[in-house]
């Protein structure tokens, strides 16, 4: 018990360093919270990009989302970073939020284009030959059902936007992760401060 006590007292309660972690849990729930918010309207903008009747419109989406998906989360966040956003007065904590933002809306670009796509054509048009225009029919007949589709694995994103958000100490943002590792470098001890922070991940 002394032993645990003594860890808890290192990672925690000397020089208050239980700041450190909360802190990291406020900032790693406004990079989730407000990254995914935002993904949601890309992933809308895209999804409609795709379905473009246009050529041009509809492969150009559809190259950003496969780029997006394909480039590594942290490369994307150090490119915006060091090279996008280079010299700017943008906070890097929205800087970060931009470009997880665009990383989760291209996966929900892909979501949304798979719900729609469960939609029966025959359902749409039955509701056309009712009278409905076709907002209407995409309104009461396409979107009900794309959206029970939908939002099973939009909650799924979700807990992977969160868990994205546990590279962006690489730009030096307090995040839970980077807490960890600011105690543990004080403590000369790494297993109390990211148990912490699993318990929390998990939670």
């Amino acid at each position: 018990m002394n032993v645990l006590w003594t860890k808890i007292e290192a990672t925690l309660i000397y020089q208050k360093r239980y700041l450190f972690f909360l802190k990291g849990l406020e900032n790693t729930l406004i990079l989730t919270l407000l990254s995914f918010l935002f993904a949601v309207l890309i992933g809308l903008l895209l999804c409609s990009s795709k379905r473009s009747p246009r050529t041009a419109i509809s492969r150009a989406a559809g190259i950003i989302s496969y780029a997006l998906v394909e480039i590594p989360t942290l490369v994307l966040l150090m490119v915006f970073a060091y090279i996008v956003f280079a010299g700017s007065d943008i906070p890097i904590i929205m800087i970060a939020i931009i470009a997880l933002a665009l990383k989760e809306g291209a996966y929900l670009s892909a979501i949304f284009q798979t719900a729609l796509e469960t939609v029966s054509p025959g359902e749409i048009e039955a509701a056309r030959t009712l009278g409905m225009n076709k907002w209407q029919a995409f309104r009461y007949v396409c979107l009900p059902q794309a959206t029970a589709v939908a939002m099973p694995l939009c909650r799924n994103q979700f807990v992977g936007t969160l868990q994205e958000t546990s590279v962006v100490g690489y730009l030096a943002i307090m995040d839970l992760t980077r807490a960890s590792s600011v105690v543990a470098a004080r403590t000369m001890d790494a297993f109390f401060g990211l148990f912490i922070v699993t318990l929390a991940y998990f939670a």
